[in-house]
């Protein structure tokens, strides 16, 4: 009898869809880049891919769903990584740590879709359209660290908003120095929240 594992087929679907996926995802965002979101057609996206146009809207609807896709996939690593974290810690530097560990591996991609969306009012607001959900998802993660029952508090919601608006700092002040570690400007950037809430606080440090 052989001693080899089988892999259920669900799994192996499951790993053929994320692959077709990150392809045609990868190709959309390279075309974003090199022509503008506005320009390019998911016809293009799709040949590129290798994919045909119906292979496409079985996994995008839309040029604006796979710019909202990177909101969602960063949003699910994010709160992964939150409450990974150990319970030690504070939601605030729960957030701090989560924030580098998710954003440092995504550098790269991640400078291509703020200079994709910079440039498109369109593919913007297809990430804006996806922070309220992301915020919300966040939340639960901040509320479960604490093991809050029901609803997220206004302390769990105001948390998830700040942690949102820190990483967008982060990724805009690395574009703009990017001879600079992303771990020290997380970590300038949360002392310094940290010191415009609670200035006494914030000296201490």
């Amino acid at each position: 009898m052989s001693t080899k594992s089988v892999v259920p087929r669900d799994s192996l679907q499951a790993k053929k869809h994320e692959v077709v996926r990150r392809e045609i995802w990868d190709a959309a965002i390279r075309l974003f880049h090199a022509h503008g979101f506005n320009e390019v057609t998911i016809d293009q996206i799709a040949e590129l891919a290798g994919v045909s146009r119906r292979t496409y809207f079985r996994y995008f609807s839309s040029k604006e769903d796979v710019m909202g896709s990177m909101v969602k996939n960063y949003g699910a690593g994010l709160t992964q990584a939150i409450l990974a974290e150990e319970s030690g810690l504070s939601s605030f530097e729960a957030a701090k740590a989560a924030i580098t560990k998710v954003l440092v591996p995504t550098l790269s991609v991640t400078e291509r879709i703020l200079q994709i969306a910079h440039r498109s009012p369109a593919a913007r607001m297809a990430q804006f359209l996806e922070v309220p959900m992301l915020e919300e998802e966040l939340a639960k993660a901040f509320a479960t660290r604490v093991k809050r029952k029901g609803l997220p508090s206004l302390e769990d919601r105001i948390l998830a908003s700040i942690t949102l608006s820190m990483t967008g700092l982060c990724v805009e002040m690395w574009v703009a120095q990017q001879n600079r570690p992303m771990n020290k400007i997380v970590d300038e950037v949360f002392h310094a929240v940290r010191r415009a809430c609670s200035p006494e606080d914030g000296k201490r440090r």
